[in-house]
């Protein structure tokens, strides 16, 4: 029997077509499996800074530029509205910062945002001498445990802080002034170092060997989270300091915003905080901004090397998160949002860098 030449043609044309799909797929999953530093990330690099990082620096340098001029105003009117609406934009900067902080490498470690930030329990009483004396500086590692939003906390909220010791102490006045300018002009340095050369670096920082934007991004937003969210929100209140530690005594007192949880008798905006910062680290494995789109994630990288189900783990863990902190009253309890929490450190250290090739920078993947 006689082939048509033109149905030949036909059939040896789509099946070069189907040949070439199938050679394109092998290559990139044989690239991601083999050779995963030399695999083009640039569309997760781009989506990670400008649909992430950026926005989330921005929206803080924002927040921050409201507190400032809550504090302007309350500066120029110290009176019960004026304190009351500081108050609230104090309380939506707190949270804003929480994304901005996940991000502590490259730009946003060099202006230690977080050591200048958000290091608590305060030293109540080297605030109040850094107070009366008039001697601070908000850059320097003496003023680090008396600095920022756990310094505005107890001066906004503390039983002892009302509108009364603003009205009669100019100097309670002028240190909240500085305190929130310099954190407001930090804010900017930081959205403004987040841009330019910094942001093309980024992109152009491919593969996923030490030193990469994919490992130092992974690395570091990782051990935020193990020493900023696991530790310092969640273990040392409850009395945990590392999976495989001995027990610490809880101390309730040293939960994140523990003046404000005592000024409104909740906890409630502990746990938001918490949450938050959670949030932000499933963004960044997510590929998802604010305004989530299918933009390429970490996750992504997992399901072309045909690990759904990993990625599903990882997902899965951190809705269980979410649901631990919703349905909690407290930090404070027992230890079952510590160990969600710490499932996700699990799942990275064990699977996910590994995966994607990425060393895990501590030195050793194993889940702690």
């Amino acid at each position: 029997m006689k082939i048509n030449p033109i149905l030949y043609s036909l059939f040896f044309l789509l099946f070069l077509s189907l040949s070439a799909c199938e050679s394109d797929d092998d290559a990139m999953e044989d690239a991601l499996d083999n050779n995963p530093s030399q695999t083009d990330f640039s569309d997760l690099l781009i989506n990670q800074i400008d649909h992430i990082i950026i926005p989330a620096m921005d929206d803080y340098q924002t927040e921050m530029s409201d507190l400032k001029l809550a504090t302007e105003s309350f500066m120029a009117n110290t009176d019960a509205q004026k304190l009351s609406d500081l108050r609230q934009a104090f309380l939506d900067a707190y949270l804003s910062y929480q994304s901005a902080a996940m991000h502590n490498y490259f730009a946003t470690q060099n202006q230690a945002l977080v050591s200048s930030s958000n290091l608590f329990p305060i030293d109540t009483a080297a605030l109040e001498g850094f107070i009366a004396n008039r001697s601070y500086n908000f850059s320097t590692s003496a003023q680090q445990r008396a600095n920022g939003f756990p310094a505005l906390d107890y001066l906004l909220f503390g039983k002892n802080n009302t509108l009364g010791t603003f009205t009669t102490d100019s100097n309670r006045l002028d240190f909240l002034d500085e305190l929130v300018s310099f954190m407001s002009n930090k804010s900017i340095d930081l959205a403004n170092s987040w841009k330019g050369n910094l942001r093309d670096n980024f992109i152009a920082n491919g593969g996923t060997q030490l030193g990469s934007s994919i490992s130092v991004q992974l690395n570091e937003s990782l051990l935020y989270y193990e020493e900023h969210i696991r530790e310092n929100k969640v273990g040392i209140p409850i009395g945990r300091l590392g999976p495989n530690d001995s027990p610490i005594a809880p101390d309730a007192s040293k939960i994140e915003a523990f003046y404000f949880s005592q000024y409104s008798s909740n906890e409630t905006f502990t746990l938001s905080l918490v949450k938050k910062a959670v949030e932000e680290m499933e963004r960044i494995y997510l590929g998802e901004g604010s305004d989530p789109t299918d933009d390429q994630g970490y996750d992504d990288l997992l399901i072309v090397r045909n690990q759904s189900a990993i990625d599903n783990d990882i997902k899965a863990q951190f809705a269980a998160i979410y649901d631990e902190i919703d349905n909690r009253a407290s930090i404070s309890g027992n230890e079952a949002l510590y160990n969600k929490i710490q499932g996700i450190i699990t799942l990275y250290k064990s699977d996910l860098l590994p995966i994607l090739n990425v060393q895990d920078a501590d030195g050793a993947n194993d889940g702690d």
